[in-house]
Formats: structure tokens, sequence, C-alpha cells
């Protein structure tokens, strides 16, 4: 069997900080379709499936010719979710599972590609880019501290700290990339206690000891956590160049 990568999102419609997120409008259109159309805009992505336990997110989907895989409402965070979609999927264990983040509306195609050609070639289990921050204290971002290509720890707080001189802050970017088996491997083991006091869930894997490679895309995207990013999204979007390109064909 033919190794493929295959992006999966999660979505959940129960966001405490903004309700119903996945289907808000941004320019006519449902966030989470702005992020699944991106996606499949990918040269190196074999498919494109939006992982929920959303009915109205299955319907929505298939309004847009998204392919959707329903799962189940127990998951602690998006790793779980897009765990157990992969084995729903039958993928296979030489398979690389590029998780994308069904928050982020305006995720670069372009980063993705460079995401998977980076972990390709590489022997790490988990791979995510970073873009240079310079948005300081700022809770709902989360920062990497990286040392050779490699990610020792993260926190919602700005590190490493600034005492000797001004650094720049590394901005964790929210597409992923997993070995089937890593990823398994972490949906299988209980939530770690840095990942319940930080609220970000690669600290568990950083705590099972799985090696998180990195390095650097210029591509700036962000999440859309609250209100105020959500705006920001919209305005965003406007003069986005990439929405272009596929949002005559369906955003009203």
């Amino acid at each position: 069997m033919d190794k493929k990568v295959i992006g999966l999102i999660p979505c959940r419609m129960e966001s405490s900080r903004l309700p119903n997120k996945p289907l808000l409008s941004i320019l006519g259109m449902p966030m989470i379709v702005h992020v699944a159309l991106r996606a499949k805009l990918s040269k190196l992505l074999d498919s494109v499936v939006v992982c929920t336990d959303s009915i109205e997110v299955v319907k929505i989907c298939f309004d847009y010719d998204i392919k959707c895989c329903l799962t189940g409402n127990y998951h602690s965070n998006g790793t779980e979710r897009i765990a157990e979609a992969a084995r729903i999927l039958n993928l296979d264990s030489d398979d690389i599972i590029v998780d994308i983040q069904g928050d982020e509306p305006l995720i670069s195609p372009e980063s993705i590609d460079r995401l998977i050609e980076n972990f390709s070639d590489s022997n790490h289990e988990i791979m995510l880019p970073y873009l240079s921050l310079r948005n300081f204290k700022n809770e709902n971002i989360v920062k990497i501290v990286e040392s050779n290509g490699k990610i020792i720890f993260m926190s919602r707080s700005d590190i490493p700290n600034q005492f000797s001189f001004d650094a720049v802050l590394k901005k964790h970017l929210s597409i992923i990339a997993f070995r089937y088996d890593s990823l398994q491997k972490y949906a299988n083991h209980p939530k770690s206690e840095l990942e319940k006091i930080e609220s970000i869930e690669l600290l568990r894997a950083i705590e099972m000891g799985i090696q998180i490679g990195t390095f650097e895309v210029e591509n700036e995207t962000f999440s859309v956590d609250v209100a105020d990013d959500y705006k920001r999204a919209i305005r965003a979007m406007r003069d986005d160049k990439i929405f272009k390109i596929y949002g005559k064909h369906y955003a009203n």
C-alpha cells in the first residue's frame, strides 16, 4: 500500500469562549468550510476530512462537497478526535496525518506543504511549524521553546523569559504532522499534569517523551478564539489572495 498524506480537521461546536464557532460566517462562508477548502489547495495532501461529532457540521460539509468523519463526543481535545478518525478511516501505519485546526480560517496551503516536506525528511514522531511573534501578553497564543529544531516546552506565558536580552518569541502554528502510531500512542495515554495546567494538548506528548520537531514559517495566521479574533478574521479575509481563489466558487 502506498503511503498517504491525510489532512484531518477536528471540529467541535462547544467552544466556551465563542459558541458555535465552526459555523460562524466569514464573508458568506462558515469558518470550518474556509479551513477545509484552503487545506484542499495543498499540493501534497491526498485527502482532507473534517472530523466532528456534530450532525450540523456534517450537513454543512456535505453542502460544500467536503469529506467528513463522524466521531464520538467524548474527546478532551482535537488530537484525540483525529486519532479516532484515523482508526475509522482505516489509515495505515505508514501514513502521515496532518492535524489542521478548524479555527484558523486563514491557514496557508503553502505552510501545510512545507510541514509535510519537512516531516517526510525527518525522524521526528510529531512536527509543527512556528511563527516569530511580536504580540506579547496573550494567553490565547501558545509559545514554544525549541533547541536545534526540537521543542522543549510550550506555554501560554511569554517564554523564554526576556531576562538578559530581548528575544523573538515563537508561536505554535496549529498544523501538526503525526505518524499514525505516535498519534494512537498519544490518544491512549491519560491527560498529563502539565497539559491540565496549561491546557495545551501537546504537552502530553512532551511528558510522554515523544520527540516534537519544529521549523519556522513566514505565512501569518491566527486562531479565532474570541469575538475580537472573529472580527479580525473577517477584515483579513477581505484582502486575502487565497480566498479569492476558492471563494468565488462558493461564497455568497
